[in-house]
């Protein structure tokens, strides 16, 4: 049922437009009042324009309205005290007064630009006109604070320096003789204790993790992440003129040192252009190697971005975080801090030399490690910064990942930027980690068969590691929403062999032994791909292999089936799935169909033709083990004598667990429908009233993009046609022996040996119905020659 879009239009009554009427002129007479003083002029009549504008504002109206009301006050104020004293008005007052000006402009230009704006426009910048009202709020405190300095700065210049006064010293308003301008002593300010706090208010944003990932097409997304990083960073720049270098001045050092810049040795700079990490130096301070992170841009922007990375990094002790050894004292012009990481890498330049120069089971090993420490990481960030779960994440999700000299995994600070981003997910921590670690692998962790690449310059080993390497992540990487659950399970993995003595945490397992803790883990239940296989050919359980330089699976050589052998004890599911597609309007729609089981594991589909429609009917069977790992397990124990009895390499076994058959079918009415012609009178209206209609007269002719006639919707068939829907039966099964037909009856015609069914005859029913296509693919289990090494 489409969905209506209902307005709801609020009446004016007499009494809000008497309120509104009333609150008009009472702002007017203020207003006008204040325009009578020429200094003040021109902000009354910028402040009248926003009113004005107001009138014209469908949302934030009572919003808008507060901060115009403060200005008006400000305005009024300024008035009561001057009245009478404009002429004497110092020139800090009136620098002052331009300055609100300026304001009140970029006020009336905000309200004006949202006035113009379409509702749905507001409704999608609703956090970001609220941050601006904050952002115009927080400005108008600080134009306070302005008049408040310079009347001080008056009455300072006025009064004098009360410890002469106190001397016998004239004050400076009184006359005095002239003195040389050496001997002259600058007037001082006295301490004048104002809080200045910089507020930054949270902006909602609904936003995606900037990772791209396969599995994580789910997560609720409707603004880009780059986009909406580069906004929040604007929005951060923008910072209270009124904040001074005391502001940025740490004064609880926590036994961290101060250096200034000429106390580091610089030896070289590091090469990293972009993320947290990027214009690291490589020196020594105080004799020991560091890493000088320095923040350069706008002074105030980089002093508050580097006031927020000291302040987290003093609270944070973790081997896996960022080691904060000192940072630049007060009279360092551009703010930096040392850290004890020096000669990072990223991690996938250690993952692609661990691939050339190490094992399998070593790369394996390599991936775990760095997913239980970022896990580890990320919970002691979440303790220590008391945040939430999805705030967690986005930390995870925006950081940079470095690996040390010590081989360590280090997850730098996110931007500050995060801070102001509000998401929603529906995976946890686990995954967003996962995907991480998936993403750094070669073709981001796509692998659907052991051998399947076509580039040149990667040899067939190395493409088998490749591609071992990615299924394992994608089998032993744990995503669950229980954290417990994945503790455990990386626990169960890395430390399998481990035994109580210390030294075997320095030993690497064997790739049997990580399988095989997998397995006792519930772990490793996927397998291997092939898309196109010849149909009706395996069955689920078989066990052979490819021939040598074999590269088409009609050569598979099916040695023995492991399940009917009773070698392997598991249980087999079946199911079947059909759609039918059509064009229309010169769009393909798809739709589900629902089949009917029936004796002899046949399966019926119901198909219904209206007349001149044409459908492609897509019908997959597929049979599959419940339990995969099992098949792993098989072949990861039985492998070395299954090779040696059919002599081959034991990473050459096959063995399936699942064999599906897609079948392909083609419907086509031949019925034409004739309609009155124009000239007869004959139209909708009459049809509709006298006569039954289907629905059907819409189409003129078949075509198969579903174009309709533009003066279709007029016509109207003749009379006493056959319109009504051709409904035919379907007849599928998984059997190899059998035979898919259509029927006109909702039960398949038994059928002697070597009997073929009866095809449905065009010329009675009025349609062509017949197969087009049969296709087969599989699922399979293959082992590296690495597991059945010592």
């Amino acid at each position: 049922m489409p969905l209506r879009v209902v307005k709801k239009i609020r009446k004016p009554t007499i009494d809000n437009a008497l309120s509104v009427l009333v609150l008009t002129s009472s702002v007017t007479k203020e207003i006008a009042d204040v325009m009578q003083f020429p200094p003040a002029q021109a902000a009354a009549g910028i402040l009248l324009l926003v009113f004005e504008t107001i009138q014209k504002i469908q949302s934030n109206r009572e919003g808008c309205f507060r901060l115009a009301q403060r200005c008006l006050d400000m305005l009024v104020d300024i008035r009561d005290h001057m009245s009478g004293h404009w002429d004497s008005a110092p020139p800090s007052l009136l620098k002052a007064l331009s300055r609100f000006e300026e304001m009140l402009e970029s006020i009336h230009k905000f309200m004006k630009q949202e006035a113009e704006q379409k509702w749905g426009s507001r409704l999608i910048r609703k956090s970001t006109i609220e941050t601006a009202m904050k952002q115009y709020h927080v400005a108008l405190d600080d134009a306070a604070r302005t008049f408040q300095m310079a009347t001080l700065i008056n009455i300072h210049l006025a009064v004098g320096d009360p410890s002469r006064q106190k001397n016998g010293e004239p004050s400076m308003s009184s006359p005095t003789p002239e003195v040389p301008s050496a001997e002259r002593r600058e007037p001082t300010l006295p301490p004048y204790p104002v809080e200045q706090q910089v507020t930054i208010t949270d902006v909602e944003q609904l936003c995606t993790s900037p990772v791209a990932r396969s599995e994580t097409a789910h997560t609720f997304s409707s603004i880009d992440t780059t986009s909406s990083i580069s906004m929040l960073s604007e929005q951060y720049a923008l910072i209270s003129s009124s904040e001074t270098e005391d502001d940025f001045r740490i004064t609880e050092h926590h036994g961290f040192n101060q250096y200034h810049q000429s106390q580091f040795r610089m030896k070289a700079k590091s090469r990293i252009k972009s993320g947290w990490w990027a214009g690291g130096i490589e020196g020594e301070i105080d004799g020991k190697r560091s890493l000088m992170l320095q923040y350069h841009g706008d002074r105030r922007v980089a002093m508050k971005r580097w006031m927020r990375d000291v302040k987290m990094l003093q609270n944070l002790y973790h081997p896996n975080l960022p080691q904060m050894v000192g940072y630049s004292n007060d009279e360092t012009p551009t703010p930096f801090i040392l850290l004890a990481n020096v000669q990072t890498r990223l991690p996938q330049a250690m993952l692609l030399d661990a691939i050339k120069n190490s094992s399998l089971a070593r790369c394996t090993h390599l991936l775990l490690r760095f997913y239980q420490d970022t896990l580890d990481a990320a919970l002691y960030l979440q303790r220590q910064r008391n945040l939430s779960e999805s705030k967690l994440q986005d930390y995870v999700e925006h950081a940079d990942f470095r690996i040390d000299a010590e081989h360590t995994v280090v997850m730098g600070l996110p931007p500050p930027e995060v801070d102001n981003i509000q998401s929603w997910r529906n995976f946890g921590l686990a995954h967003s980690i996962r995907s991480i670690y998936i993403e750094i692998l070669p073709n981001r962790g796509h692998a659907r068969e052991p051998l399947e690449s076509s580039d040149e310059t990667i040899t067939a080993e190395k493409q088998r590691k490749i591609n071992h390497l990615a299924f394992l992540a994608r089998a032993l990487l744990p995503g669950s929403d229980n954290l417990e659950v994945v503790k455990t399970r990386l626990q169960n993995v890395l430390c399998a062999a481990q035994d109580d003595d210390e030294e075997a945490e320095a030993s690497v397992l064997t790739l049997k032994q990580i399988r095989k803790a997998a397995f006792a883990a519930g772990a490793h239940q996927q397998a291997w791909f092939r898309n196109t296989t010849p149909p009706n050919k395996f069955e689920a359980g078989d066990l052979g292999y490819m021939p040598k330089g074999a590269d088409d699976w009609a050569d598979f050589v099916v040695c023995d089936n492991v399940l009917k052998e009773g070698l392997v004890k598991c249980q087999l599911s079946g199911k079947a799935t059909g759609r039918q597609g059509s064009w229309a309007n010169r769009t393909y729609n798809r739709q589900d169909l629902s089949s009917f089981e029936l004796p002899g594991n046949i399966n019926g589909w119901a198909v219904v033709v209206p007349p001149e429609m044409e459908y492609d009917i897509y019908i997959i069977h597929e049979t599959q083990m419940t339990q995969v790992n099992q098949a792993w397990n098989y072949l990861l124990d039985a492998g070395h004598a299954l090779a040696k009895q059919h002599g081959v390499d034991p990473q050459d076994l096959i063995l399936i667990t699942r064999v599906g058959v897609e079948q392909r079918f083609k419907v086509r009415d031949l019925r034409r429908i004739q309609y009155w012609p124009a000239s007869s009178g004959m139209n909708a209206h009459h049809h509709m009233h006298g006569f039954p209609q289907h629905g059907f007269h819409r189409q003129v002719g078949h075509n198969p993009f579903g174009l309709q006639h533009p003066n279709a919707v007029s016509r109207v068939p003749i009379y006493n046609q056959d319109l009504s829907p051709k409904v035919f039966y379907l007849f599928t099964s998984s059997n190899k022996s059998f035979q898919s037909h259509f029927s006109e009856r909702p039960t398949p015609a038994p059928l002697g040996e070597n009997e073929k069914p009866q095809e449905l005859d065009a010329s009675t029913v009025k349609c062509f119905a017949y197969p087009t296509a049969v296709y087969g693919f599989a699922d399979y289990v293959q082992l590296h020659a690495e597991d059945f090494s010592e």
